[in-house]
């Protein structure tokens, strides 16, 4: 029996409207810009999955009826959807409910099976309420697989597997329903040696696949099935290239992604198995991608659904396997695959593998960010800044390396890092990030951390860079007077300190205020996904708000407050700061941040943050360097 997924629709579904991608029978690449959208795509079919889950009788061979049970899915169950709020889920607004529909087909017949998901109006961030859409195709569906000898809950099997930095020095035994478990909780790496012992007796393909795609001959050496009565943790050791034997969680990161991706697919049973692959060039050398897609696509068994940002796996795409994922796409609501012709503009696009190596090799100084915004602002301010004052140094020696967010930082400069030095010498190590919710002891910890990768850490001095605008009053009130110059100054500033202090600072120190709440939800949600914060509290980040008494503003701006006080402000003057096609948290954040970039005309204006960081980066002299010369001046 053989199942393909033949059509995904999504209609108020996060970043999109609506948009329908049909995708290839066996292969898909997902290809785009950062926040393009393409990991909402992995999460809507995740959702999906939980919905279908949820409408499973007990029998394994029905679906509930609709109507005869009220479905609902937990808030905290869906820690896979990057959302700080419920109402993050709908691009319009909950109002409308999001609709999560895959058409998948049997033979020759088609299913369409859809969700509606909606939360209710009185409570927020409890549950999401789940209504199928096309009923009469489930209860078709239900009757295919039946006649088939498969109960519902075998027909379908999805799982994201995510770049994988290491594996558990010391992994327990486990049964069949437990590493089951682990992988569909996306911890598939956690159970390793579990999946690769599971099929021992199929060992040798194993062995051949990951051997093919390495270049060189892999060796497993496993222990004895009796083990697993007498010992806790599985050990299994790995030679590579006919080397030493060394145990599995001492080998490369290079490495591990590939033994994890492939026993995954070795390990799961079912007609219809969605392999979602996140990334899987972030841990493997380039030389090595082209191996690596070349045996995922005779893999027959399975339909694939790869993210990545890499040129390299569009060369090695074949026809109907590239999906580029654009705004152009979002606007008609349909994403299809582009035509082999167009593979070179993509390529120009997303900058291209040898491209970022030149620039990588060229530069003296490396820099790890968040993300791509960070670097654009940087390089904006640095333009600015040779009209201003006398440079020391030139930004071009910079490149910024993008890690897509501060989640497990540390790992991440490491991994990268230790790839990067492979191919190129003599760099100096920069690592750039918000502070977030981190207090002064936990940015301490994780500078300390950083600096022992030998990489030189420097966050910015409040929750987000954009925030830096409200870490020093002074310069604020003359960036804010520029741009209200109709108003006398002293009214300006009032009227800053007036929102500041009674819209922002009151408001979020009120512990039953809704903006208060609000923020120790999306507290909640980074603290899953930051190992620096498990001993945290959100009482010590409160208390974190306040420095020998004095409120410190920027630490507590993030985007949607950044929003806020925008809107406050041009309230109370009747008209707009700046022009804006949207009043989005994100666009008004960076509009206000890039409005003090062309603002500045003085180093003075220049808040003392950005100065440090513009030292550490090698542009700005240091301070004693600039009284020196002064001196002799």
């Amino acid at each position: 029996m053989r199942i393909r997924l033949t059509q995904l629709h999504l209609k108020n579904f996060k970043a999109f409207d609506e948009i329908s991608i049909s995708p290839n029978e066996s292969f898909n690449i997902i290809i785009g810009e950062n926040s393009a959208g393409k990991s909402t795509i992995f999460e809507a079919i995740q959702l999906w999955e939980k919905c279908y889950s949820a409408y499973i009788q007990a029998s394994k061979k029905k679906f509930y009826q609709t109507g005869e049970n009220h479905r609902y899915i937990n808030y905290q169950e869906l820690d896979f959807l990057r959302i700080t709020d419920d109402n993050d889920l709908f691009h319009h607004g909950r109002a409308r409910g999001a609709e999560v529909s895959l058409t998948l087909k049997i033979d020759d017949e088609e299913y369409k099976l859809g969700f509606k998901v909606s939360t209710p109006s009185s409570i927020s961030n409890a549950f999401f309420r789940v209504n199928p859409i096309f009923f009469e195709d489930f209860i078709r569906f239900a009757e295919k697989l039946v006649e088939n000898n498969k109960t519902l809950d075998e027909a379908v099997f999805i799982y994201q597997t995510r770049p994988v930095a290491g594996v558990l020095q010391y992994e327990p035994y486990l049964n069949e329903g437990q590493v089951t478990k682990k992988i569909q909780k996306g911890l598939s790496h956690e159970v390793l040696r579990n999946k690769i012992i599971a099929k021992r007796d199929s060992l040798q393909q194993l062995e051949e696949a990951i051997s093919d795609i390495l270049e060189k001959q892999v060796k497993f050496d496993l222990p004895p099935r009796t083990r697993a009565r007498t010992d806790e943790y599985v050990s299994i050791k790995v030679s590579i290239g006919g080397g030493k034997k060394q145990d599995l969680h001492l080998q490369g990161s290079g490495f591990l992604q590939i033994a994890e991706i492939l026993s995954t697919v070795e390990f799961l049973e079912a007609p219809l198995k969605l392999l979602l692959v996140d990334e899987p060039d972030s841990h493997i050398h380039t030389k090595l991608q082209g191996n690596l897609i070349k045996h995922l696509r005779g893999i027959d068994d399975n339909q694939f659904f790869i993210i990545s940002h890499n040129d390299q796996f569009v060369t090695n795409a074949g026809e109907g396997e590239v999906f580029f994922l654009s705004d152009e796409a979002k606007s008609e609501k349909l994403l299809p695959p582009i035509a082999t012709a167009s593979f070179d503009t993509i390529k120009r696009a997303l900058g291209g593998v040898i491209l970022s190596l030149e620039q990588l090799n060229q530069a003296k100084h490396i820099a790890f960010v968040e993300g791509t915004d960070d670097a654009e602002y940087l390089k904006n301010i640095n333009s600015k800044l040779k009209e201003i004052t006398q440079v020391s140094g030139c930004l071009k020696d910079v490149t910024f390396f993008p890690l897509r967010g501060k989640d497990n930082i540390v790992q991440k400069i490491e991994y990268n890092k230790r790839t990067l030095s492979s191919m190129l010498r003599g760099k100096t190590w920069n690592a750039i990030f918000d502070r977030d919710f981190s207090t002064d002891v936990i940015d301490t910890n994780l500078k300390s951390l950083i600096q022992g990768k030998n990489c030189t850490p420097f966050s910015h001095n409040g929750y987000c860079i954009e925030s830096v605008l409200f870490s020093d009053m002074p310069i604020l009130q003359r960036f804010i007077c520029s741009l209200v110059d109709y108003l006398p100054h002293a009214d300006v500033n009032q009227l800053i300190d007036s929102i500041v202090r009674d819209d922002i600072e009151t408001t979020i120190c009120d512990v039953n205020s809704e903006l208060n709440q609000t923020v120790q939800g999306r507290f909640n949600s980074q603290k899953r996904n930051r190992p620096e914060f498990e001993d945290l509290e959100y009482a010590d980040v409160m208390r974190s708000w306040r420095r020998d008494g004095v409120f410190q503003t920027a630490l507590v701006m993030s985007k949607p407050l950044i929003k806020e006080f925008v809107l406050k402000l041009e309230e109370h003057l009747g008209r707009s700061l700046f022009l804006r096609s949207s009043n989005d948290d994100e666009e008004i954040s960076s509009k206000l941040f890039l409005a003090y970039v062309d603002y500045l005309d003085d180093i003075e204006n220049l808040y003392p943050s950005l100065t440090d960081l513009f030292t550490q980066l090698g542009v700005l002299a240091e301070a004693e360097e600039n009284a020196a010369e002064e001196d002799a001046a």
